[in-house]
Order: structure tokens, then sequence, then C-alpha cells
């Protein structure tokens, strides 16, 4: 089945709200329509697979223009907004794009020579009533979302009609979302959590709601005012709330659950939300784009036992820990994530070497690392590439980092490699405290470090920041952490 049909054909006659921005709302029977109208016209000026670039921040734009690509049997590309002009240059050189759907912030960002189709959106009256079927097959690219990232080259991730829509029913599974549901979203759409979002909730017949604002605590007010039943974000997006809003003094009385994905949210702020939130489920789970979105989910009754774990896999995904030669590990053994499923991508846009290295034997290998335990719990140690290798030591960043953030004064912690002539690596941390950086304060960090790790897993450098940089996910930007560390140690 076409993935767009998928999510708006069954609800296509429903006067239910679908879609809440600030200013409008707008109807599951209007998406539908509006969705159809261009796709059909889509479908007549350009026909199928053609390469389409969607340039948008989150809006009625998107929306309209990403399912319409879909629907009409074309492939939408997805970027971030923040793409570097040269990054965004050499995205369309590399690929064959027919039309550019850009919204008017992003406009003069567009390379010369391509076409464009601005907001808003042309009104289309050629649209019979019935749903547009092109008729693709089942393993036709839908989507191609390029990953984010500060350096290098983007890698495009091709997901077809059958990897989105066996994803979004996995998710809405575990979820158990009905028409009832209502998300508000601060998470981009040309990221696949956020996207998730959007798929999962229209085909639930629920509810999405835009919060687009400057400062995130804004989506306080949208969670109340607009009634909403979920809500989703990144480690960053949790940090932020709890340190900086009154979130944990709110009630969110409509509120039936929290989920988090996309890297490890420290204990501590976990416990801090479902002390504050005993009534509220609070979903912990681990995906990657290459996955369509979704892998694993933590259940919320398990948390409280199994904390620290990203649960195991989801409805449809065989998830498994593997070490040399592709045996699973054994309980307290570390091997690499490893993944089955029809949510499994198709491969790296036009790279068949980093397509090979990452899909073998018929398994994704997600590049983590993790253990398992007797109940088959999977404990995420690190990312491969993320690894320190320090005086013959193997050590995983994440635990040095729970130790250092289980420290009073101390906000977010990351801790990285840097190049280091004895060592080969030299394990540095990079601290966000609470109330501002004092020499007391890494006194005493380097002193409880020397005091409870193994000498091997103290860092050799501790330096302060004020905010950490983030990527267009709203994940922490460790190329330019490692940039701006290296800066700081070469001053005098």
């Amino acid at each position: 089945m076409n993935f767009a049909t998928s999510l708006l054909e069954p609800n296509r006659n429903s006067s239910a709200d679908a879609i809440f921005t600030a200013t409008e709302r707008l109807s599951h029977a209007d998406l539908y329509y509006r969705v159809q109208s261009l796709a059909r016209d889509l479908l007549d000026r350009y026909g199928t697979g053609n390469e389409i670039l969607l340039l948008a921040d989150n809006s009625l734009f998107f929306i309209v223009s990403y399912l319409a690509i879909v629907q009409s049997g074309n492939v939408a590309l997805l970027v971030e907004t923040r793409i570097a002009p040269e990054q965004l240059a050499q995205v369309v050189s590399a690929c064959s794009v027919r039309a550019v759907f850009v919204d008017e912030r992003h406009r003069q960002r567009v390379p010369a020579g391509l076409e464009t189709v601005p907001a808003p959106l042309p009104s289309a009256g050629t649209w019979s009533g019935e749903c547009v079927d092109p008729g693709v097959p089942d393993d036709a690219l839908a989507v191609i979302i390029f990953t984010s990232g500060s350096t290098g080259s983007k890698k495009g991730v091709m997901l077809t009609h059958r990897n989105l829509v066996a994803n979004t029913t996995s998710i809405i599974e575990y979820f158990h979302l009905g028409s009832h549901d209502r998300i508000a979203v601060v998470l981009p759409f040309f990221y696949c959590f956020g996207a998730s979002l959007l798929h999962t909730h229209l085909r639930a017949g629920g509810s999405v709601v835009l919060s687009n604002h400057i400062f995130l605590g804004a989506v306080i007010h949208d969670l109340q005012r607009n009634e909403c039943t979920g809500f989703a974000g990144v480690p960053s997006t949790y940090q932020i709330l709890v340190q900086k809003t009154p979130f944990l003094d709110e009630t969110f009385p409509h509120l039936r659950y929290f989920a988090q994905a996309g890297g490890a949210l420290a204990d501590r702020y976990i416990r801090q939300i479902t002390d504050a939130f005993p009534d509220k489920e609070f979903y912990v789970m681990y995906g990657a784009t290459e996955a369509t979105a979704r892998l694993s989910y933590l259940p919320p009754g398990e948390l409280a036992a199994k904390m620290g774990s990203i649960g195991r896999g989801i409805s449809g995904v065989r998830l498994e820990v593997v070490g040399e030669g592709g045996r699973p590990v054994r309980p307290g053994e570390v091997g690499e994530i490893t993944a089955r499923g029809e949510n499994i991508m198709a491969g790296y846009y036009r790279d068949p070497e980093g397509t090979a290295e990452v899909l073998r034997d018929g398994r994704l290998y997600t590049g983590d690392m993790a253990t398992v335990d007797e109940d088959g719990y999977i404990f995420v140690t690190g990312r491969k590439k993320n690894i320190i290798k320090s005086g013959g030591y193997r050590i995983s960043p994440v635990e040095v980092e729970q130790f250092l953030l289980s420290q009073p004064g101390v906000f977010s912690v990351v801790v990285f490699a840097l190049p280091d002539e004895i060592m080969g690596e030299a394990v540095t941390a990079a601290v966000q405290p609470e109330a501002g950086a004092s020499e007391e304060l890494r006194q005493r960090l380097f002193a409880a470090c020397n005091a409870h790790l193994p000498s091997y897993k103290v860092p050799r450098h501790l330096f302060f920041v004020d905010e950490f940089p983030l990527n267009s996910s709203n994940k922490v930007d460790r190329t330019r952490l490692q940039e701006i560390a290296a800066d700081a140690l070469r001053r005098p």
C-alpha cells in the first residue's frame, strides 16, 4: 500500500481535528482533500518516481507537501533546515532533484536553476474526489532522509512504503494510540523521530499540535491549552524543561505519557519526572533513521526494575546483541546491536559501500554497543565509534557520564576522546554546571572520579561549557564539541 494512503484513507471523512497550529486547525477530512488535490497535480505534472526536495520547518505547508509527494508516487527528500549551504549543494548535486518545495524562510537558500514550489501551496481544481493511486509497489522508495551531522557529506537513508507502514503500525501498537490521542510536537519532521509522531497520530485518527516556539518552555502552555495526551523529546528536551522551566510543578491532567528517544537521558532526570508525575507513563525508546524510526521500547511498568535499559525489540523487529561471528552475547558480555524487520532501510542513497558496511547477513548493524541481562533487556554502553581507546583500555563514555551526572552541581555531561601522544586517546569531559563554573567544582569532580572510578576512566581533561552545541535534531553535536575542547586546550 502507498504509505500516504495508509495514513490518510482510514480517516478521510473524519471531521475531528488532525493538525493544530498557532492560528489554524485542520480536520482529517480537510487534510485528506488538500493532500489528494496536490498529489493529483504532482502526478499530472511530473509522473512518478521523481525526487522532490522538501526544505521547510514544521507547518501545514510541510505536512501537505510531504504527504502529497509520497501519495503521488514520488520520493520526498528530507533535509534539515539548518543545513550548511555547501552541504545542501552536495545533496542537490548527488540527487536528481525534479522540484523543491520550500517555505519562504528558506527560499533564498535553494541553489539556482531548480524549480521551486513555494508556500503557500497553489490550489488545485483537478481532483475528482478519489484517492490518488499511482500504483507504486510496496518496495518503491517513498522517502530519503539525509541524516544530520556537522561536517562531511550526508548519508541519504532510503525508506520504502513498506518500511514506513511496518514501523508506524508497530509504534501505534505499543503506545495503544487511538483517535483520542493528541501529541505536542517540538521535534522537526525532517528528523525520523519527529516524523514518526506525525505518522502514528494521523494513522490512528488522533491529532498533532505543532509547538513551534523560540523558547522550549512555551510547550507547557501548548500541552495545557490543547489537552494533549502525549509528549515526546530527546534528552536535551527534558533536561531543559526540568532545569529551566516550571515543568515539574505542572499537573497536565490530560497527559497520558511521556516518550524519550534520541540518546540516553540520565537516570536522575527520568526519576525526577516520574516522581513528579506518578500517574503518567514514561516510555524509554531506542531507534535509528536506518530503521525508519523505532527499534525497541521499555514498557513503563518495567522502568523502575530495568532503569537504564532500552528494553527489547518492538513488534515486527528482531533485536539482538551479537559478538564475533554474529553470535548472540551472553548476559554481561558486550556486543553490537543488530536488527531485522520490515522497517529496515533499503540502503544508503547511491552508496553501495556504506550500505554493505551496515547491512550484512540480513541484519542492520547499528554501531551501538550494548550488553543484555538475564531477561533479555538491552543496555547500551556506547557508540562503537565513540568508544575511547586509552592506554590499551576500551572505555564506554556512558559510564563516566552517568557518574559525573550523579555529582552535585552538574547539569549535563558529555564524555569523549581527544588525541593523546602517550595514551592514544584521552578521556575528556565537558560539563555544563548548574550554577556556573568554579575551580572548587572542578577539583571536587576530579576528587570524586579518583575516589570511585578506575584510574584509566578518570577524565584527563575536564572543562566547563555554558551550553552544548546541538545539531538540527537537538542532539549534542559531538564533532563540534571536540573542536571546542581542542581549541580550549590549545590556549595558554
